[in-house]
């Protein structure tokens, strides 16, 4: 529990000013880190980078002591951070020097586990924007569904599960003025917008076993006909778990309510699948077991 608490708590100012009014000693020493390198973060990102940034922000810090950090963590940072320790960052690569103080440690997970950790950033995806509030949910209710109304075993059906869960985590890195426009895209912005399945991949990419639950997710803007994307395959390339992602992300879209419109109804969702099929889009086969088993 209190390692939840570290991260719930991050930008609470050591003088009890935001946004929960905790003084430092009440909030947890992992979460006033977290909020110092923020903050520091920032700070840093906002100022021209020169021969006087270590300089400023050290100054930034002294003159934040007792306010934004408590006194022990501005400590803590000053005996970790020296001019002398600022500089060897220049001779080797940020990401070495973490390495080697925290190496990277390999878990094995069950299945709940991952679930669990599948249903934390399809929540902070949906989150991340009220049109969207409920989607990635939906997206993995609704595959685990369809698979065993169509017959899968167990196994596919858990990774159909998380697989939906995480098909737009790619979205973290789309910036909410896109993600949020009402009017419709520009050609460019759109662009921009497809970038998620291509980030969805790669950022998937990076756990090990998971090849499977990464091409279920990040290919469900793929099309039969090649015209989908990220990378434009065709019907020969796409397998049955890949159709139905694909389907199953329609049909949620379509269904679900948004700010700016209420959701379609069952049959009209149906109806636009099967357009959809008859143009070359989807699977014709997914898009009738959709109109059964969520009829």
């Amino acid at each position: 529990m209190m390692y939840l608490m570290s991260y719930c708590t991050p930008h609470e100012n050591a003088d009890g000013s935001e946004p929960f009014g905790k003084q430092w000693n009440e909030v947890p020493f992992f979460a006033r880190i977290i909020h110092m390198c923020d903050t520091i973060d920032i700070f840093c990102r906002s100022m021209k980078s020169d021969s006087d940034e270590w300089k400023r922000t050290e100054e930034f810090v002294i003159k934040s002591k007792d306010k934004l950090f408590d006194s022990f963590c501005v400590e803590v940072f000053f005996n970790a951070f020296s001019d002398e320790k600022i500089h060897m960052i220049d001779n080797e690569t940020l990401d070495t020097m973490l390495w080697k103080k925290v190496p990277r440690i390999k878990l094995e997970l069950n299945f709940a586990q991952i679930k669990a950790i599948a249903d934390l950033f399809a929540h902070i995806v949906d989150y991340k924007s009220p049109f969207t509030s409920n989607h990635s949910m939906g997206v993995a209710e609704g595959a685990e569904k369809i698979s065993r109304f169509m017959g899968f075993d167990e196994d596919i059906c858990q990774k159909m599960y998380i697989a939906g869960a995480l098909h737009d985590i790619g979205k973290v890195a789309i910036g909410n003025e896109i993600l949020e426009k009402p009017e419709k895209l520009t050609d460019e912005e759109f662009k921009t917008m497809k970038h998620h399945a291509v980030y969805t991949y790669y950022i998937l990419s990076g756990i090990d076993d998971f090849e499977e639950i990464r091409d279920w997710a990040a290919l469900h803007h793929e099309k039969l006909n090649g015209k989908g994307y990220p990378f434009g395959k065709t019907a020969d390339e796409l397998n049955k778990p890949e159709r139905i992602m694909a389907c199953i992300d329609i049909y949620q879209a379509l269904t679900e309510d948004r700010p700016y419109k209420k959701g379609l109804s069952h049959d009209k969702a149906c109806g636009i699948l099967d357009d959809m099929a008859q143009k070359g889009f989807v699977d014709s086969d997914i898009s009738n077991k959709i109109r059964d088993c969520f009829g």
